[in-house]
């Protein structure tokens, strides 16, 4: 059985051939929602940020949703080969002990321990992610539409219902009750370069990314519904309610 399947289209396919794939080909990189997903990866992004791309001098886009917004902000930083193993310890080693009278922890109590965590990850190194002199990162965000506005005990349950429904039927038809909201991290001058990717099946919208809305934007890109609480009103981004990245982007 053979370790990794390459999937390319008939232009990079004849390119792979010919010569195979070399670091200055790649442009733009996906980190793909799923937590399990993304600690089997760990040792390939070790390699790719530490080793392979290390030497390059071109642009590179991140884009990540839920745990793989994590690893591309982890990429960036400056050893990004002891952050990603710090990453997958962490990850692994979450615990969250149920309150007093409760089975199970709150998504209260998620939120707020996952939060700080993510604090402690990144604190003082945030400057290092937006500032990385070739990676662009991009975090992707669901933000919730009409009933998914604000989260409420009773119309959160149900504007997922009405979500799950309609995206059984059609996958654009579940843009009624979400849209996608991607944080990019500006380039050289401060400019934020177009989304490396289509948009044409959410209506999208892009905000910049930067110190006061790093922190918010990664956590709603990994916040679960039902098992995290949204965050709400993002710095710098639309008002209203920022859950994970994968219910639209999980790949």
């Amino acid at each position: 059985m053979q370790a990794l399947r390459i999937h390319a289209g008939p232009a990079a396919r004849a390119l792979i051939e010919q010569r195979g794939l070399q670091p200055e080909d790649v442009r733009v990189i996906p980190g793909a929602a799923g937590g399990p997903k993304g600690l089997v990866l760990g040792p390939l992004d070790r390699f790719i940020f530490g080793e392979w791309l290390a030497g390059t001098t071109h642009e590179v886009h991140l884009v990540g949703a839920s745990i793989g917004a994590w690893r591309m902000a982890t990429a960036c930083l400056i050893n990004p080969v002891a952050g990603f193993e710090r990453l997958e310890h962490d990850y692994i080693h979450q615990d969250y002990q149920p309150e007093p009278g409760r089975k199970r922890p709150t998504a209260r109590q998620v939120s707020e321990r996952f939060g700080q965590s993510l604090l402690d990850f990144y604190g003082g190194r945030i400057g290092e992610v937006l500032g990385h002199d070739r990676w662009r990162l991009h975090i992707v965000t669901s933000r919730g539409r009409h009933m998914l506005g604000r989260e409420h005990g009773l119309a959160t349950p149900l504007g997922y219902l009405g979500a799950f429904v309609t995206n059984t039927l059609h996958r654009r038809s579940m843009g009624a009750w979400l849209e996608r909201v991607v944080f990019s991290a500006p380039g050289a001058g401060g400019v934020v370069s177009a989304l490396p990717f289509a948009t044409g099946d959410y209506r999208t919208r892009q905000v910049v990314l930067q110190e006061d809305n790093f922190n918010p934007a990664l956590q709603a890109s990994c916040s679960i519904p039902f098992v995290l609480r949204s965050v709400a009103d993002i710095p710098g981004a639309p008002r209203g309610a920022y859950w994970d990245g994968g219910i639209t982007d999980y790949h």
